[in-house]
């Protein structure tokens, strides 16, 4: 038979607490040096003891710039991803602002002769647009087949039928 692990049971008395605190601190210890030396890893610790006591370990200098080198990485990625987002939000913004000035413009900023035949250009090709996909939808609506219902009479869902 191989080994069984018994579930562990929390101690009341607080010296016998502080004696198993002590064993289970040197094997984890032990193992965060393993996993430091055969992995190649940083590896920084920080446990209380029952009473309080502070136990730190850290592979490469203090634990504390360990946690700090943590941080500043954290927040640089996070910020610059941030960032180019924003930026390219507040690009997208501009654009459908400046599409939009044209939709409506501002009669004030409109200075020469030239800038008001623009705008009245934009506007006219916009509604060009707007009819033809209004009688393409009109033809498409003739084009297509009655529906049917379930006792076989026909029903038509186009523009102007009654």
């Amino acid at each position: 038979m191989g080994y069984k692990r018994h579930p562990k049971k929390r101690n009341v008395d607080p010296s016998s607490r502080e004696m198993m605190y002590n064993k289970s601190r040197e094997s984890i210890l032990k193992k965060a040096a393993e996993l430091c030396n055969f992995d190649n890893t940083d590896v920084g610790l920080l446990m209380f003891s029952p009473t309080g006591e502070l136990t730190s370990y850290a592979n490469k200098g203090r634990v504390e710039d360990m946690f700090l080198r943590y941080i500043e990485q954290r927040d640089d990625s996070d910020g610059c991803a941030l960032e180019s987002r924003l930026n390219e939000l507040n690009r997208l913004k501009y654009i459908a602002e400046e599409k939009m000035r044209f939709y409506k413009p501002d009669a004030s900023k409109i200075h020469s002769e030239a800038e008001a035949h623009y705008h009245q250009q934009f506007l006219t090709n916009a509604l060009r647009k707007i009819e033809k996909l209004k009688m393409a939808k009109l033809l498409e609506e003739e084009a297509s087949p009655p529906n049917r219902t379930c006792d076989g009479a026909s029903t038509s869902s186009g523009v102007g039928s009654s």
